[in-house]
């Protein structure tokens, strides 16, 4: 029995200029693509962080929201909307800025207020726009709790309930 001769290129990958079929390619791109956009995040934002606080470090994945009310406790003074209401004075509130309860913050208490006033007026007029009572509190990773408990207390009287701590996200995963 004679041998048939094999024609060139017949069967052979290398004449068609590689070992791949396209489709195989695309197949192991698009795998490629998925993979790296699963395993990679990065969260856009104007969310500033005051020059002054060095915020504590947290492994969180949350992003920050969009547009609430910021509320910074530096370890000079506590500042909301860039306006600094009172000064804090050896890492803690002097009493005439507190209320008889010795918890509320008497200013702060005030500024809330104007805001949720001002935040309902628009929503009267604004059917798009509602109150939220959400804030981001940037805290120093230094300031005691005692300050930022009252902090927390007077935001929560005056109806601002969803609290938001801003953290230094760091790259550390659970192994």
């Amino acid at each position: 029995m004679p041998r048939r001769k094999r024609k060139k290129g017949h069967g052979n990958f290398s004449a068609h200029g590689g070992g791949l079929m396209l489709t195989s390619m695309l197949d192991i791109l698009t795998t490629m693509l998925f993979f790296l956009l699963q395993n990679y995040s990065h969260v856009a934002s104007s969310f500033n962080v005051a020059g002054d606080i060095q915020l504590p470090p947290s492994s969180s994945t949350q992003s920050p929201p969009d547009s609430s009310l910021e509320l910074l406790v530096t370890k000079k003074a506590i500042i909301l909307d860039d306006k600094e209401l009172l000064p804090i004075v050896n890492g803690d509130i002097a009493g005439e800025h507190l209320y008889k309860d010795g918890v509320t913050i008497v200013t702060l208490a005030q500024a809330l207020q104007q805001h949720k006033n001002r935040s309902k007026y628009v929503e009267s007029r604004n059917s798009d726009h509602k109150f939220s009572g959400m804030i981001v509190l940037q805290a120093d990773k230094d300031i005691n709790y005692r300050l930022i408990k009252k902090v927390i207390y007077t935001a929560g009287i005056t109806d601002y309930v969803m609290l938001k701590l801003a953290v230094l996200r760091t790259d550390a995963r659970p192994q």
